[in-house]
């Protein structure tokens, strides 16, 4: 508290030391576009060599007060080419602006100063034009261009991972998906109601889903990289991304379709642990076919409003990069091959499906504004998107020992004649391979008013979004509901298993005014209030039952994926309230200080105060410095604080991996109490940055930043707790049809540190021809913070401590997904070329190496035991079981995977002035991740690729054509 007092007292101090500024007059003006007939919204003026300027109204037009010595005027805009203007005697200065790739354009994010251009920020932030690389590129959903274009930002497609199959989550920095903020046209935009739960990256945290915004409803998007939580409020650890809406007129559509057409390597595991397998090792596949229709129309109401509606529908169909089972298929399973024979099939109609879902839906946005009168309009914009996904689990095999097969079970209820199993051999005879469907819809609305009132510019809005997640489960089976006596019907196969939904109600009121003082000071104030509410539905009897309490060993619920219970629904909600000042004062010409304050009273866990401070200092023509030190927080998702679900998932066991029944709680359930969980607190943090931006030349831009980042009481979800000797314990695992108990919790410690760079050429050969390089590169090191002795510093309970439980809390994989999961640096370079019609884009993306680590720890293989059981306890603990079957050798189950680079490339012709087609490919050269060199981590030949720890993706090449039709 002393600290920000001081720091209060400092920036206050400067404020009340400014003094008024020199002589000026006023230029007046207009900017369109290069037709000269629309008026750009939003475009930059600014005095060359200061950071004086405003911003074009929704007319186009602008007023700008300059010094007496003031000579030149810089007009910019994204998507279009600076220009300059001599301001001489001139009062009225119009100006038109042609489309082109420049970039040093007005930003929303990072600063309320509504002239700060993006090279004049005191933090980085990234603008990248979607609308000018859109159709460059073969990705189509802003995740995907994302991962591409800003190296840090990172977002893979997940596998045999339940609902994430169907969102994928995203990390800046890589810190987490809810560790950083998504706003749209500069407002809160809502969560996901999915919560990440399985063993994948991102496990335990809620994110937003930014697929769900069509990219053609997207004009630009803007990344702050820099803690932000003192300006916009929680989740803004690692950054910020804003999402801008398009305002454009006119008529757009857009047609496009690809497929990944590839060779992987299926066969690797069978063609070394099958005898007598015949078959190559390297099958070619054409699958992943997308299919994606576009379509945006923009116009003016009256002379000065506008209305721009684009929407898309788009079909991705799976992909599928399993590797052949090399496991025993039937009874016996030694003779599973000859068995195969006498089926009339081959270990290929057992194949999994690992790799994209199939994804099928569309939406649509809106972004609309309204002058009332010179100084003051009327604005909205939302959406709605609904998509419907299928992805399948592990395959339920006829007769092996393994996982939920149909043979490995005990129980006298279902072994005897006409019993379970015979029921369930009668509908899959062949075994079954269980398939997840979502139901995914969006919804997004706000509206408000904005205008110069007095002097002081406001905007109040109020913002609502809904995200609602429903499962449904298909071809599957309840076993217990095939050992029910009782039960005479055919077996249920298809069930609904209920789901989640999220809301969030956001009203803002902010107020900000530019002072006519030495440079510039721009005060911001500012007030929110949201609203936070989070449901759960249950599903179906069938899908969620066990319906012989009596089938000791038979897995309850629907297979796959359990239906929510009748104890697992509610609708818990929460309120929070906010009052912030954001400042910043150009001293003088060459340097600048901003500042903010932001306090945050949330119902559910109290108040938080948090300030930021950042500078920027031009050290000489062309060359600054700039620097940042803010305090931040994250307030526990409701997701996170109310999650509760029974899941079926496998966990190695005596042989292989196999099920086990394993319940989310909540951190105030009796579960949580015996285990001496705390409640939910929010995650704080600490953020500094240092870093330089550079005109090296006339279009060449050059900035590099480094970070430290400290986070406490991150938020994780801990392993499986077992009742054991705890009576109660296992009477509150029994109630939920689960044999293991997980929570989310305050566990850890975390520090993230980076440093990255952004390069930008353009340049003009001619008048037909224009050149654009695009560099970027980070690298990352996010670390646990360790104790004295170099162990991970967990915050556990003493009651875990003593029952010996506490490695259940957070465990070695756990700790690889913070460090080492994700790559430790990413870096891609593009290069565009034009020359008249014909438009050239090769990018390269590099992938830096990512790291598995195994549960337990046996990378030090000096204390491996010489002999003893394969397991004991769940637990490895003989020298068998890290035998690598591959190599005959005993070794670690931990593996490194190499770094990759990733070609990409589009060819696109412009056949009129309205239409264009382009051509062209991602992953020119077929580039995979390693494969896994362990075969246990094979899981019998079906994970060839790791699902675990992911760089790029596993999906190999895709080829793509596309037509874009515009008319203004």
């Amino acid at each position: 508290m002393k600290k920000i007092r001081l720091f209060l007292l400092v920036f206050t101090s400067i404020l009340l030391g400014a003094m008024s500024a020199s002589a000026q007059k006023t230029i007046k003006g207009t900017i369109t576009d290069a037709e000269g007939k629309e008026p750009l919204v939003g475009a930059s003026v600014t005095v060359k060599g200061t950071t004086k300027g405003v911003v074009s109204d929704v007319n186009g037009q602008y007023s700008l007060d300059v010094p007496a010595d003031a000579k030149i005027l810089i007009f910019s805009f994204v998507g279009y080419t600076s220009k300059e203007a001599a301001i001489g005697d001139a009062t009225t200065i119009d100006m038109t602006l042609g489309t082109g790739l420049e970039l040093d354009n007005v930003v929303v994010i990072g600063s309320r100063n509504q002239t700060r251009t993006k090279i004049e920020s005191p933090v980085p932030v990234d603008i990248i034009p979607i609308q000018s690389v859109v159709n460059e590129i073969g990705q189509v959903d802003l995740n995907q261009i994302l991962t591409y274009i800003a190296p840090s930002f990172q977002s893979s497609r997940q596998a045999i991972s339940d609902g994430t199959d169907h969102v994928d989550p995203a990390q800046l920095r890589g810190l987490g998906p809810d560790q950083v903020l998504v706003l749209v046209n500069g407002k809160r935009r809502h969560q996901s109601a999915l919560v990440n739960v399985n063993g994948t990256v991102n496990r335990g945290t809620v994110g937003t889903d930014m697929n769900a915004i069509p990219a053609s409803s997207v004009e630009r998007i803007e990344i702050l990289r820099d803690g932000a939580a003192a300006q916009y409020g929680s989740d803004a650890i690692a950054g910020v991304i804003n999402i801008v809406l398009k305002k454009a007129t006119g008529l757009s559509a857009t047609v496009s379709t690809g497929a990944h057409l590839t060779s992987y390597a299926k066969n690797f595991a069978a063609k070394r642990l099958v005898p007598g397998f015949v078959g190559d090792e390297s099958v070619s596949v054409t699958d992943g076919q997308t299919s994606q229709i576009a379509l945006g129309y923009g116009f003016k109401i009256g002379e000065k409003g506008y209305l721009n509606v684009s929407g898309e529908y788009s079909s991705r169909a799976r992909t599928n990069r399993t590797g052949t089972y090399t496991g025993g298929i039937w009874v016996p399973a030694a003779k599973s091959d000859s068995l195969n024979t006498v089926n009339g099939v081959t270990r290929d109609f057992f194949d999994m499906r690992i790799g994209n879902s199939d994804v099928k839906g569309g939406g649509a946005m809106f972004n609309f504004s309204y002058p009332l009168s010179s100084g003051l309009e009327i604005y909205s914009f939302g959406g709605f998107n609904n998509k419907k996904g299928n992805s399948a689990g592990f395959y339920r095999y006829p007769g092996d020992a393994n996982g939920s097969d149909i043979n490995r079970f005990t129980s006298p209820f279902w072994t005897r004649p006409g019993g379970g199993r015979d029921k369930v051999i009668a509908l899959y005879p062949k075994g079954f391979l269980p398939e997840i469907n979502s139901d995914v819809t969006d919804l997004s609305f706000s509206v408000g008013g904005r205008g110069n009132f007095g002097g002081w510019f406001a905007d109040l809005s109020q913002t609502i979004g809904q995200n609602t997640f429903d499962f449904g489960v298909d071809k599957s089976v309840n076993y217990t509901q095939a050992v029910d006596s009782t039960f005479t019907g055919a077996l249920q196969t298809k069930f609904d298993a209920g789901g989640l939904s999220f809301k969030q109600y956001t009203t803002n009121l902010d107020v900000s005014k530019k002072h006519n003082v030495l440079e510039g000071l721009n005060t911001a104030l500012g007030a929110e209030f949201r609203l936070d509410q989070f449901d759960v539905r249950a599903g179906d009897a069938g899908s969620n039952s066990n319906f012989n309490s009596r089938a000791i060993g038979v897995p309850a619920a629907s297979q796959v994926f359990a239906g929510f219970l009748p104890n697992n629904v509610g609708s818990n909600s929460r309120s929070s309230f906010a009052v912030y000042s954001d400042n910043e004062l150009d001293i003088t010409k060459a340097f600048m200080v901003a500042g903010a304050v932001r306090f945050e009273n949330y119902s559910d866990f109290g108040a938080t105060l948090n300030a930021k401070f950042a500078t920027r200092f031009k050290v000489a023509e062309g060359f600054a410095l700039r620097g940042s030190a803010s305090t931040g927080f994250r307030a526990p998702s409701l997701q996170q604080k109310y999650y509760t679900k029974s899941n079926t998932v496998f966990v190695n066991g005596a042989n292989g991996l196999e099920p086990t029944e394993q319940g989310t709680f909540t951190n105030d359930s009796k579960a949580a109490q015996l285990l001496g969980i705390p409640q939910l607190k929010q995650e704080t943090s600490v953020s500094v940055g240092l870093g330089a931006t550079a005109r090296l030349a006339e279009g060449f831009e050059l900035t590099v930043d480094a970070y430290q980042i400290d986070i406490n009481n991150r938020i994780v979800l801990t392993n499986n707790f077992t009742g054991g000797t705890n009576a109660a314990l296992q009477t509150q695992l029994n109630s939920n049809n689960a044999n293991a108990a997980n929570f989310f919790t305050n566990a850890i410690d975390t520090r993230a540190q980076g440093i990255e760079a952004v390069l930008n050429y353009t340049k003009k050969i001619g008048d037909n021809q224009e050149i654009r390089v695009v560099g970027a590169f980070t690298a990352i090191n996010n670390q646990v913070i360790k104790d004295g002795n170099g162990k991970v510093a967990i915050k556990g309970s003493d009651i875990l401590n003593t029952t010996g439980q506490l490695g259940n809390y957070f465990n070695r994989e756990d700790q690889s997904r913070v460090e080492v999961a994700n790559p430790a640096s990413k870096g891609s370079l593009t290069v565009n070329y034009k020359i008249g019609n014909l438009g050239l884009m090769l990018r390269g993306a590099y992938f830096g190496k990512v790291i598995y680590l195994d549960p337990i720890n046996f990378s030090d293989t000096s204390t491996w035991p010489k002999s003893g059981a394969y397991f004991v306890n769940g637990a490895r603990t003989g020298v068998a079981a890290f035998r690598n079957a591959l190599t005959g050798q005993n070794e670690t189950f931990d593996q490194e995977f190499s770094a990759k680079m990733v070609f990409d490339f589009t060819a696109s012709y412009k056949i009129t002035k309205e239409l264009t087609v382009s051509i062209g490919a991602n992953n020119v050269f077929d580039t995979y991740q390693d494969l896994h060199t362990h075969a246990n981590n094979f899981s019998a030949g079906r994970f060839n690729y790791s699902r675990r720890v992911q760089q790029m993706g596993f999906n190999g090449r895709y080829i793509f054509g596309r037509l874009v039709f515009n008319l203004k």
